[in-house]
């Protein structure tokens, strides 16, 4: 399932976000619909969704947000995984450096033995 959001021209900070299609536009409250002129924005997958928006879109059926364009945040973001993160140039990953001319090993200092640096 898709979903579409509105924006008001009248109010800028006003989105509606309901299940895409004409249909389910016109199934709006005529108070909401009366909100507008409405503008269509930004669609995609249910799915995809944070879960506040989603369930109250499984519930009502639409979700009334009053926020700043650029604040906006529909979908979930995605969980940095290790694999993003760039490997330690002085243990190149492994870390351990070598100490005393490379006869032992040692836990890397910069990285802390993790092999990798995180982003800041």
């Amino acid at each position: 399932m898709r979903y579409k959001v509105w924006r008001s021209n009248g109010d800028k900070d006003l989105h509606v976000i309901c299940s895409e299609g004409s249909d389910a536009f016109e199934a709006l409250p005529v108070r909401i619909r009366n909100l507008g002129p409405w503008a269509g924005s930004r669609e995609g997958e249910t799915k995809d969704l944070r879960l506040p928006f989603r369930v109250l879109l499984a519930e009502q059926g639409f979700v009334v947000v009053h926020c700043h364009v650029s604040k906006l945040q529909l979908e979930a973001r995605e969980l940095r995984t290790v694999a993003e993160n760039k490997s330690c140039p002085d243990c190149d990953g492994s870390g351990n450096v070598p100490i005393y001319g490379g006869l032992r090993q040692r836990e890397c200092p910069r990285c802390r033995g993790r092999g990798w640096l995180s982003k800041r």
